[in-house]
């Protein structure tokens, strides 16, 4: 089904340049409609409580704004880029999208997102926001988008069972420490140590920092080299074969969704995730969850940075572009949007609104406030705005290791056929 899903997005998203080679016209969205003056599209991925809370805010701009109205619509992740690669292939995108930095390239370089540093775009106001996240949505000298909110990678983890064999994720463990760990908490019975990241290349990417590399270099190839990921596998595989990590059938079913996760299902006891997303898994888990940084290698370097957790963009192609950016600066730099919206998306944007909202954070919420002011001195520069293609590196590099996983492939085979395909996805 994955593959199906893939060719069916691929194909979308090769129609994509043809379009706007010919010319289509430009589609955005219809004025007028139930009062408003001018009427604009909005998408996003995410859940319904996302999808609740981000609706308050749109309604929120509209009482502030009445001549606009915003009509909106939500997807699960995968569906949302197959829906999104379709209505643009169609000439039909809509005027303010939600973008992931995997496919941040993939629309930009294609035409489809609008420069913010020209024309409406410039309404949109950085000032507050972090430099070196700003420059997160910036590919090829064109601001294709403005970061959303803030997260870092972590690690997601049950307190209890770790403490319980004497370990402390919090107070930071190296890759040997934390793979005697989880050996011990599956030894414990219950749940396993941590959930196989092997498949998962945000895990990846943090691990070849640690080893002074990276994921891809600013040229949009590959940052790595075959025995880099023989060398990530060969970790991965110790976590597994010692049972200190989720069997093959378990890791093959992992969802992005919390609620669908290993750790979510109380499978394990921790997983490598983005730590906005611990009120979730603790709701799905219902134990307390912590969040905690990544393991080290020797030299101690955490390999994490400030990453935008998702964007938001205007339409090239928008006949609203106007109203499109007052929807986009709003979302981003209105302090009471950052009290509805919370820290579901991470933490906000904004400096000002974030410090504020530090200050009365409680709960889950003061985890991850607290969390990210004690990474800020130790967090790098975020990498290079992943090329046109990382999207489907993310799922070869998923469907690769699970053929390890469940021992149908050796992990030198696996090496060989991902770097192949990775390069001839990249181009």
């Amino acid at each position: 089904m994955r593959r199906t899903r893939q060719r069916r997005t691929l194909v979308a998203l090769a129609a994509v340049v043809p379009l706007l080679l010919t010319g289509v016209a430009a589609c955005g969205s219809d004025s007028g409609g139930d009062g408003g003056d001018v009427t604009i599209t909005f998408v996003w991925w995410g859940s319904d409580g996302r999808a609740n809370l981000t609706k308050k805010a749109v309604e929120l701009f509209q009482q502030k704004n009445p001549k606009i109205k915003v009509q909106t619509s939500f997807s699960a992740y995968a569906a949302y880029w197959e829906k999104l690669a379709t209505q643009t292939a169609g000439g039909k995108p809509p005027d303010v999208l939600n973008v992931d930095t995997r496919y941040l390239a993939e629309y930009g370089g294609r035409g489809v997102l609008a420069d913010l540093n020209q024309g409406a775009g410039k309404a949109v106001s950085l000032t507050d926001i972090n430099p070196e996240l700003a420059a997160t949505g910036v590919y090829q000298g064109k601001r294709y988008a403005v970061p959303w909110a803030q997260n870092t990678p972590a690690m997601l983890y049950d307190p209890a069972a770790f403490t319980a064999v004497g370990a402390d994720p919090a107070k930071g463990l190296t890759w040997d420490q934390y793979a005697d760990a989880t050996r011990k908490v599956s030894a414990a019975g219950g749940a396993r140590g941590t959930t196989d990241f092997g498949i998962l290349d945000t895990t990846l990417e943090i691990w070849l920092r640690q080893q002074g590399k990276q994921f891809y270099t600013p040229e949009g190839k590959l940052g790595f080299a075959a025995d880099d990921l023989r060398r990530y596998w060969q970790l991965a595989s110790t976590f597994r074969d010692s049972q200190g990590a989720s069997p093959a059938d378990v890791t093959a079913s992992y969802n992005t969704s919390p609620e669908q996760s290993p750790l979510g299902k109380k499978l394990t006891s921790s997983e490598f995730a983005y730590d906005n997303l611990l009120p979730a898994y603790q709701k799905a888990n219902g134990k307390p969850l912590n969040v905690a940084p990544y393991p080290t290698a020797a030299n101690g370097d955490l390999g994490q940075y400030r990453r935008p957790s998702m964007f938001l963009s205007v339409s090239a192609r928008s006949q609203q572009q106007e109203a499109a950016a007052k929807l986009v600066d709003f979302l981003v730099n209105d302090p009471e949007v950052g009290k509805i919206v919370g820290t579901d998306r991470g933490l906000a944007p904004n400096l000002k609104v974030r410090a504020e909202l530090a200050t009365s954070a409680k709960g889950a919420d003061k985890t991850l406030y607290d969390y990210e002011a004690a990474l800020e001195p130790k967090l790098g520069p975020a990498p290079t705005v992943p090329p046109k293609g990382a999207g489907s590196i993310q799922k070869l590099l998923q469907r690769t290791y699970e053929e390890v996983a469940f021992g149908r492939m050796g992990i030198d085979d696996a090496v060989t056929r991902f770097m192949s395909e990775a390069e001839k996805a990249l181009g």
